[in-house]
């Protein structure tokens, strides 16, 4: 049996490492998911994600058509919500935005 695991663990390593290559001593990797993605926009744009976890977000986005769009339009309508004064705001459309942003936020303790 042990046999068996020793060569199970063999083959995992040949196929995790073409070639026959040992893997950088750094560790993998991070891969985001676009889900992933949505939930650090925020983050990344206020500049207050940490440097690996930027650097996994821009990664992606520079591979991902759909969220490098997402981070375009996230930036645009930042950038028009900050033009826009209090009062120009309607009353209803304040309040279902309103709304909106607090069903986003995490829940407090």
């Amino acid at each position: 049996m042990r046999r068996w695991r020793w060569l199970m663990a063999r083959l995992q390593e040949w196929f995790a490492h073409p070639g026959g290559r040992p893997r950088p001593a750094e560790s993998p990797r991070r891969v985001l998911r676009c889900r992933e993605v949505v939930d650090l926009v925020l983050s990344y744009l206020e500049d207050s994600l940490d440097p690996g976890e930027r650097q996994v977000l821009e990664a992606h986005i520079a591979d991902c058509q759909g969220c490098w769009r997402f981070l375009q339009s996230y930036r645009e309508t930042v950038a028009l919500g900050q033009q826009l004064r209090e009062e120009a705001i309607p009353p209803d459309v304040r309040e279902r935005l309103e709304t909106f942003l607090r069903s986003r936020l995490p829940p407090t303790s």
